[in-house]
């Protein structure tokens, strides 16, 4: 929608305006739009290609239940774009222009007199907005967070019908870690673990915890391959693993007198330092690797958070040094099979689907409207930009502190991190369940709805606000005539919600691409 913001934009270059008839149209733009996209799915692959289309569409809609209401609200709407910056295709229909723009970063309309200081011809002043009755003007202003909530319901819908929903007591093996006791005990991709050392164990996380208690030793694990059960004896390898203070720890599996790097972050400390995972690390801080009582001893001989690590990959021997930060320690040792989880899915009928959906998404509403509220706290908002300037994490800024190692508690550690686009880009490509993945877009679109109601300038719900006060004053009035916020007066406070909108979306940019959130 047409609003305070967009009075920030460069003005339009009225000679790339279509006129009717005469359609706009410029290819080497299209082209340089086109190699971007491709240049893209090159350097990330077509799932990032897959979850920034989904944004793009998610405005896009947002934008189109602006349009709609407008236009059935008789109100005159002369732009309606997909994406910002110059045209590459425009065409005119009537009064109101549709087109293309080159950037792809969402979509707008452009509504006349949202404001009582914007001008307008005198011909056009009973098709305004600000002239529309109160609860046109508020249907226009909700629409686009009403797309977004229907775009939710729909999406959870659809996802528990044709997918199912999650279900962690029917979760299968993901790809085995390589030299772990899984591969040694041949586990393969969909293979299922029901019993550790005579315990059954119905969920990943049951698994996991019981596989930790015991490092080093013979267990027997019960297995389901192929749907037949099975039972073998297997040596757990030791998972040892080294905290730092910067959010990131040095995960390392032990298996034989082998010691393997697991879960290295994308953009994190270990990668900017050249390690990936599956490197064999054969000393850190000239200690040799191979148990993992070896990782405590390599620490005490740390300087600080520094770590001289030589390691080997596909035979050949590498050097390199990482600084996990001001002081490293040492969790203690626990067992450590090598596998990872493929949530499984549980079928849903279409009423039960009808109820669950509708659940989810009040839930989903709470958790966002608790979460703005923590994130807009204005301490918070200041120890967040502290840190992420100076580098380190808000959670470990005091002593080092184990990462979370699961998704569910990497979402619950970075509950009170905001995130921006970027960061949102990066969860859903990391995303590979289909069905995880609309749940996932179903929950941006709920976030988003809930964002925009926010009742301050730029958002839709400043509209509200304006709308709401208008109304109560002229009940207060008793005399029929319309009484109009000056907008000059709120010009102040709006500058004030961009500024702190446009800093939050640099920091959270920036902590998205040097410390990405992982699943």
């Amino acid at each position: 929608m047409r609003s305070p913001e967009q009075t920030l934009e460069a003005p339009e270059a009225d000679v790339e305006a279509a006129a009717e008839g005469q359609p706009t149209f410029s290819a080497w733009r299209l082209i340089a739009l086109i190699a971007g996209l491709v240049a893209l799915e090159v350097w990330q692959g077509w799932r990032l290609l897959a979850v920034i289309g989904a944004i793009v569409v998610m405005i896009f809609l947002h934008e189109l239940g602006h349009f709609i209401m407008a236009r059935r609200a008789g109100m005159k709407v002369t732009q309606f774009f997909l994406g910002f910056g110059p045209r590459i295709w425009s065409f005119r229909r009537g009064e109101v222009e549709y087109g293309i723009k080159a950037i792809p970063a969402g979509a707008y309309v452009r509504i006349i007199g949202m404001m009582n200081i914007d001008e307008v011809p005198p011909e056009d002043e009973p098709r305004t907005y600000r002239q529309k009755g109160f609860w046109a003007r508020i249907g226009v202003a909700v629409a686009g967070s009403t797309m977004h909530f229907i775009i939710a319901i729909l999406l959870s819908f659809i996802a528990l019908v044709a997918i199912g929903r999650s279900d962690n007591s029917e979760w299968t093996v993901r790809e085995p870690t390589a030299g772990s006791a899984a591969t040694a005990a041949g586990l393969r991709t969909g293979d299922r673990v029901v019993s550790v050392a005579g315990k059954k164990v119905a969920t990943f996380d049951a698994m996991s915890t019981q596989v930790r208690r015991h490092p080093d030793q013979k267990v027997a694990i019960g297995i389901i391959h192929d749907g037949h059960r099975s039972t073998r004896t297997v040596l757990l390898g030791a998972k040892a693993t080294i905290i730092g203070t910067v959010g990131e720890d040095m995960d390392l599996g032990v298996y034989r007198g082998t010691v393997r790097l697991n879960s290295v972050l994308p953009g994190g400390v270990l990668a900017t330092a050249g390690l990936q995972d599956d490197d064999v690390i054969t000393s850190i801080n000239g200690v040799p690797m191979k148990r993992a009582a070896d990782a405590t001893a390599a620490t005490k001989a740390a300087q600080g958070g520094h770590l001289d690590v030589t390691y080997r990959r596909a035979g050949a021997g590498h050097q390199t040094v990482v600084k996990l930060g001001t002081a490293v320690g040492v969790a203690k040792a626990s067992g450590f099979l090598g596998v990872g989880e493929t949530p499984g899915r549980t079928h849903v009928g279409p009423i039960h689907a009808v109820t669950t959906t509708f659940s989810q998404f009040g839930r989903i509403v709470t958790v966002s409207v608790e979460g703005l509220g923590r994130i807009f706290n204005p301490s918070h908002l200041a120890n967040f930009a502290k840190h992420t300037v100076s580098g380190t994490n808000a959670s470990n800024v005091t002593k080092p502190t184990l990462a979370a190692t699961t998704q569910q508690a990497t979402l619950t550690a970075n509950e009170n991190r905001p995130v921006s686009i970027i960061g949102i880009v990066g969860l859903g490509k990391q995303l590979t369940d289909w069905g995880a993945f609309l749940e996932f877009l179903a929950a941006v679109n709920i976030t988003l709805g809930v964002i925009n109601l926010i009742p301050l300038l730029p958002f839709d719900g400043g509209h509200v606000a304006v709308a709401c006060y208008e109304r109560i004053r002229e009940l207060i009035r008793h005399d029929r005539r319309r009484y109009f916020v000056d907008a000059s007066k709120l010009m102040p406070a709006f500058y004030v919600v961009v500024l702190v909108l446009g800093g939050l979306m640099l920091l959270t940019g920036y902590a998205d691409i040097v410390h990405p959130i992982q699943l």
